[in-house]
C-alpha cells in the first residue's frame, strides 16, 4: 500500500471520528483523535510527494469551515444538542418571577403592601391578596410594616417602609430643626 492509500484513508476516517464527535461529545477526545489524524493524513500526503501533500492541506483547510458549518448546523438536532442547547422562550410570554402573575408587573409599581416576614433585605410582601417576592432597598424591613413598592429590578419587587402623613405637623417638630438658629447658637447664614 502507497503514501497516498494511507493519507486518504487517514482523512476520511478524520471525516468519519469527526462526525461521531458531532453525534456523541467526547469532551474533545474524538476532536483531538481527528486532529491527529488530520495531521497524519498530510505527513502521509507529502512522502508520497509535494504536491499530493499540498493539496492535502488545501483539502483540509477547505473541509474544515465545511465541517465546522456542518457541526453548527446538525449537532443542535441531534438528541445530545438538543438536551445542552435550551431555546429561549419569547419575550411576551418570559415572567422574571412571580411578580408577572399580576398582569402587567408595572401595575404593581407605586401599590402599598405589607412585609410578611423580615426582610433581610429579600423576602415575602403581601399586595392586595397575593404575595410576591420583594426586595428592600433600604436594608431590613420588620415583619408587618408597610412598603410600597417603587420599582422593579430583573423582575423582582423594590420595596421600601412606608409610612403614612396624615398630619399636618411637619416631622421635624420637637427634633431641634423648628427652633431659631440664635436657640442653637449658631452663626446665622445671612451676611
Amino acid at each position: 500500500m502507497t503514501f497516498l492509500a494511507y493519507a486518504l484513508g487517514l482523512f476520511v476516517l478524520a471525516l468519519v471520528i469527526f462526525v461521531i464527535d458531532i453525534m456523541i461529545p467526547s469532551g474533545g477526545v474524538l476532536i483531538g483523535v481527528t486532529g491527529l489524524l488530520i495531521l497524519g493524513s498530510v505527513y502521509c500526503a507529502f512522502l508520497h510527494s509535494v504536491t499530493t501533500g499540498i493539496w492535502m492541506v488545501i483539502a483540509t483547510c477547505l473541509s474544515m469551515p465545511l465541517m465546522f458549518w456542518l457541526f453548527l448546523e446538525i449537532w443542535p438536532r441531534t438528541p445530545m444538542g438538543k438536551r445542552l442547547i435550551v431555546e429561549p422562550t419569547p419575550a411576551e410570554e418570559f415572567v422574571w418571577s412571580d411578580a408577572g402573575e399580576a398582569g402587567t408587573a408595572t401595575s404593581l409599581l407605586n401599590t402599598i403592601g405589607v412585609s410578611m416576614c423580615e426582610m433581610l433585605p429579600s423576602g415575602l410582601v403581601q399586595i392586595g391578596n397575593k404575595t410576591y417576592e420583594a426586595f428592600s432597598e433600604t436594608g431590613p424591613i420588620e415583619e408587618g410594616v408597610q412598603i410600597k413598592v417603587v420599582r422593579l429590578d430583573v423582575g423582582r419587587l423594590v420595596v421600601i417602609p412606608y409610612r403614612e402623613s396624615n398630619s399636618a405637623t411637619p416631622k421635624s417638630v420637637g427634633s431641634g430643626l423648628d427652633r431659631p438658629a440664635a436657640d442653637l447658637n449658631i452663626d446665622s447664614l445671612e451676611g
